[in-house]
């Protein structure tokens, strides 16, 4: 045996060694090293559910078994119902703050009598991770592989590990993301379970995020037309589309104590109307909108007894008598504020006569296209709407100065109350008394604290007094940090997200590109920069081909 046999067999040895060094067979509770040389490091446990990962530096591991944290029915991610446990426990993976792992992956099995014993198909079966406030189990279709062959599901591309996870599976005919069409009758109607949290999305990216305490049908259909009278509630805010979103149920949200529910609403954004919308308007590339989500809600009590024995009686003490009838029975009729037309869509589906905004905190989805806010009752209409944000920050702006020292009570009041509560500056005598006029309806506190700064203004003179007019500029920059996040930008108003010019433009590319990356846009600049010319067009020759096939 020469030397260089010995070598060539060392070398062999060596490389086995490596070999099965990537793929250990550990137990779980046990404390796993996780090397940093950016090679594979496999660890495979007794029930043959895996765990892989690179790593850019030294780690430690440990995986664990136990109960689910949360029931199964909690998913969010992936839509259709219901999604039951596929395996008995969950798996638990706990890091030395490992932030920095490459393509981890967690590989959980699964045994043909555990899909049977739940009616899950293998392909209907998702490794879903505890929510950071541990409330749902959350799904990721883009990181989700399913081999049917050694019945395993793995969860890929993972940066980080810590965290619970755990096999579910959907109990339905169809595979991957279910998509309801429109439709008011029984073909189209999506079935609440009434139990767990349920996400159902339709054909246009219309998505319903739902949990329910008890099971119902519904209905989302599209309808044509916005009449001006639905949106005189609205302040400054337009339409984005020509038709509306209708959302029925069987319980009809007549009795809200019936259904204990909460909803949110993802609605799609069509950013290139949008984006033509913004030019149209004259919208600078710096400039941008709010967009937001109006509702027109199921009337509670389409008589209107409840207004006229409740409290709301008092928002009517300034009308005469026979205005007070017509309002009524405008109500009664269900026709719009602004015109004494019949509202034939009211009338069917009693709903208020107008959209108003709804009031909760809404959020932004780039990748999906997508704005989510939460809603009380799903039952009735919806619309996105936008409103230019350049026009209303420049009043706010303008009226600033001379309302610079009166509290925010809120956004909307402060740019009012302002241009009032400056013109009784030149009286000096009758300071006090304008400014309980301008604020009729705030409370008592607050108008004393607003007169402090009209008595001021007096004393300021006019124009002529530059010393006393620095104090309300230095108030100023409180104002604005008050009105802005913790990166610098300004707060979009309760119920809408601030979209800028420039992400409508990104979103606009992206929907022309797929939500991909222009990859033979990319190549034809590449080849323009080296050359100097575009890349040779590609020529569409696939029937020669395939007629050269079928003779050969």
């Amino acid at each position: 045996m020469t030397s260089g046999t010995v070598t060539s067999l060392f070398l062999a040895f060596l490389s086995c060694t490596q070999v099965l060094a990537q793929s250990q067979s550990v137990q779980y509770n046990q404390v796993l090293n996780v090397n940093g040389d950016m090679k594979l490091n496999s660890f495979v446990f007794p029930d043959r559910s895996k765990v892989e990962t690179f790593s850019q530096k030294q780690q430690q591991i440990i995986v664990n078994q136990q109960n689910p944290s949360i029931p199964a029915n909690q998913v969010v991610g992936t839509t259709g119902q219901p999604f039951v446990a596929v395996s008995p426990q969950s798996m638990t993976i706990s890091t030395n703050g490992a932030t920095d792992l490459v393509g981890g992956q967690i590989e959980m099995a699964m045994t043909m009598q555990n899909l049977q014993g739940v009616a899950v198909q293998p392909d209907n079966t998702y490794v879903a991770k505890l929510s950071p406030d541990r409330q749902t189990w959350m799904i990721q279709e883009t990181m989700r592989m399913v081999n049917s062959t050694d019945m395993t599901v793995r969860m890929v591309k993972r940066s980080q590990m810590d965290g619970e996870y755990m096999v579910v599976g959907r109990q339905t005919v169809e595979t991957n993301t279910v998509v309801v069409p429109f439709g008011s009758d029984g073909s189209t109607s999506v079935g609440i379970q009434g139990s767990g949290l349920q996400e159902n999305e339709f054909q246009d990216g219309f998505r319903m995020s739902i949990r329910a305490t008890q099971p119902m049908t519904m209905n989302v259909d599209v309808k044509d037309g916005i009449d001006s009278g639905m949106l005189s509630a609205l302040q400054g805010q337009s339409s984005v589309n020509d038709y509306r979103y209708s959302v029925t149920t069987n319980l009809g949200a007549v009795v809200p104590s019936l259904n204990q529910q909460v909803t949110v609403v993802q609605m799609p954004i069509n950013a290139v109307r949008i984006q033509k919308m913004m030019q149209s308007m004259g919208v600078p590339p710096t400039g941008s909108v709010a967009i937001a989500v109006a509702q027109r809600s199921v009337l509670q009590n389409p008589g209107g007894a409840t207004g006229s024995l409740g409290g709301a009686a008092t928002t009517r003490r300034g009308l005469s008598r026979t205005e007070f009838r017509k309002e009524i029975a405008r109500q009664v009729q269900g026709t719009t504020p602004t015109t004494n037309q019949p509202n034939p869509v009211a009338a069917q589906l009693l709903l208020a006569p107008t959209f108003t905004p709804v009031q909760a905190e809404a959020v932004l989805d780039m990748s999906n296209m997508r704005i989510a806010i939460p809603v009380r009752q799903i039952d009735g209409e919806y619309i996105l709407t936008m409103q230019v944000m350049g026009g209303a920050a420049g009043a706010a702006g303008a009226a600033a100065p001379a309302g610079a020292a009166t509290p925010p009570t809120g956004s909307t009041a402060t740019p009012a109350e302002a241009p009032a509560g400056s013109s009784p500056a030149p009286s000096t005598e009758s300071p006090s008394t304008a400014a309980p006029a301008t604020e009729s309806s705030a409370a008592t506190p607050k108008a004393s604290e607003a007169e402090k700064p009209t008595l001021q203004a007096p004393t300021n003179g006019t124009e002529s007094a530059a010393p006393q007019s620095a104090k309300p500029e230095a108030t100023k920059p409180e104002r604005r940090q008050d009105n802005k996040d913790k990166y610098g930008d300004v707060k979009a108003p309760l119920g809408s997200v601030i979209m800028t010019m420039k992400q409508i433009d990104i979103m606009a590319e992206m929907d022309m590109w797929g939500g991909q990356v222009p990859i033979s846009k990319m190549m034809n600049d590449y080849v323009k920069a080296q050359t100097g010319k575009d890349m040779d067009p590609v020529k569409s020759d696939g029937g020669d081909a395939a007629a050269k096939l079928v003779v050969a």
